[in-house]
């Protein structure tokens, strides 16, 4: 995304209320205007016209960001009511030169690849899914409106973060409310932004795991504070989207930075490193956690990623291990978690690990599988078939990143330091029980979970899970 860098405050305009009314119809206008092919659709908060022969899709985009808007002001803290009488005009390009040649595309509007807001317009390229469009309209749509209520969006890492945030969403689907009403009435449009796509078929062309995938193969994965010193024009660079979608995501899910980060909006008119800086002064005590959890957030970012298991009980406060035996309960439904204590270096853990979980419900073996995180079908299992019951090391009918899922795996985190300059691997090692011996070389915290696919309502995922591993320590 680009937009004007000279801003100025929005000025909302009067305008009739048409909540969930779509007009669409032919503009036919003269004298350099747009041609009478185009098609004007009007909502709430959105009249988008395009050159696309689609009005079914025009009023899916309207709708969907009728829809976010909402959420985008709670997300903010605001009142509806802050954007009483606002409505921007946005356009779906599918010929540029055609926008260009009727002045709605000015020429003060400089070359872009997928899209461009000003205060009161937002301009994108067609793409070739009607997810792609809709994630696009609604990126460049929270631009507009940050700068109607704050000014501007920040730096770049902030602005493009929270509006890769805000845009981010499932293809819409149909949810059954009531089910005596007949059946056609029953079904109800559900959009929800900041709904994290489960796997491919939901969120064609959009890409980010995919980046984060590449990246995490090649051992190339960017540092938080690299994401924080980003350029301010960042050039229509999906890499780039993808490392601040993925710094919002983690700071705000996290309870002690989501404030922070969200109050940093209020000074959104400020694009200068004097942003950062105060963002980073806010957060300082806690930049060596921060560290460790980005480390944490890369590695386990794909299809079926939740965030909310995914947050990882580390702190600068943990007391140093002492040395007696300690009880922990690794839970098989969530994620990476901690021991609670740290390790000194030239430490020697001993681990011992029993009990059975179960990590694949029965039910979940009788459904199809078009919700998993890879988007292949998988037939109906015969209902005789039972839980999948698995001790700490795994059942090898079934492999998530090249371990038995229902694994114990033990991960060596170590404590970052202000020479550490890359994002390194993460040092995982599979359960080889009945005893573990593992070395420590430096001061680290040391994690648990049991390994599976993510996901929570799909074949062979995490979601699915049930209780636990017991593991002492000493």
């Amino acid at each position: 995304m680009k937009n004007l860098r000279s801003f100025r405050w929005l000025t909302f305009r009067p305008i009739p209320v048409l909540k969930w009314t779509v007009l669409i119809g032919l503009v036919g206008l003269v004298g350099g205007e747009l041609k009478a092919d185009m098609r004007t659709c009007e909502g709430t908060y959105l009249r988008l016209t395009s050159d696309i022969a689609d009005e079914a899709s025009l009023a899916d985009y309207v709708s969907s960001f009728d829809a976010a808007v909402p959420q985008w002001l709670a997300f903010w803290g605001l009142p509806i009511d802050r954007v009483t009488g606002w409505r921007i005009d946005g356009y779906l390009m599918g010929d540029e030169a055609a926008f260009r040649a009727s002045g709605a595309l000015p020429a003060t509007v400089p070359a872009f690849r997928h899209g461009f807001a000003s205060p009161e317009t937002v301009w994108v390229q067609y793409q070739s899914t009607a997810y792609y469009n809709r994630h696009l309209i609604l990126h460049e749509g929270v631009h507009a409106l940050a700068i109607g209520l704050f000014g501007g969006g920040g730096p770049s890492w902030y602005m493009e973060g929270t509006a890769e945030l805000l845009a981010t969403h499932r293809d819409p689907v149909e949810t059954t409310t009531n089910a005596s009403l007949p059946l056609l009435a029953q079904s109800v449009r559900s959009f929800r932004i900041n709904d994290l796509p489960r796997n491919r078929q939901e969120s064609p062309m959009w890409g980010r795991y995919r980046v984060i995938d590449e990246k995490r193969q090649a051992n190339a994965l960017p540092t938080l504070a690299s994401v924080l010193k980003l350029p301010m024009n960042l050039e229509g660079d999906v890499e780039s989207y993808t490392w601040t979608w993925a710094a919002a995501l983690m700071l705000t899910h996290y309870p002690d930075t989501r404030d922070v980060f969200v109050g940093a909006a209020f000074n959104g008119l400020d694009q200068s490193p004097a942003f950062t800086a105060k963002f980073a002064r806010e957060i300082q005590n806690r930049w060596p956690v921060l560290r460790a959890r980005w480390q944490l957030w890369l590695n386990d970012m794909e299809y079926g990623f939740d965030p909310r298991i995914s947050l990882v009980g580390l702190s600068v406060d943990d007391p140093r291990y002492d040395g007696s035996p300690l009880d922990l309960r690794i839970d098989a439904n969530y994620g990476w978690q901690s021991a609670g204590v740290w390790f000194p270096d030239q430490s020697t853990i001993r681990v011992r690990a029993d009990g059975r979980c179960r990590i694949v419900a029965q039910s979940s073996l009788k459904t199809a599988g078009s919700d998993r995180p890879d988007g292949n079908d998988t037939p109906e299992l015969p209902p005789q078939v039972r839980d999948w019951i698995s001790e700490p090391a795994g059942i090898t009918a079934k492999y998530h990143r090249g371990h038995p899922i229902g694994q114990l795996q033990v991960c060596v985190l170590p404590i970052p330091n202000q020479d550490d300059r890359v994002v390194n691997a993460l040092d995982v090692r599979p359960w080889v029980g009945p005893v573990m011996t593992i070395p420590v070389n430096r001061p680290s915290w040391l994690l648990f979970r049991v390994n599976d696919v993510p996901g929570t309502n799909g074949v062979y995922q995490r979601g699915d899970n049930g209780g636990a591993y017991q593991v002492m320590l000493q």
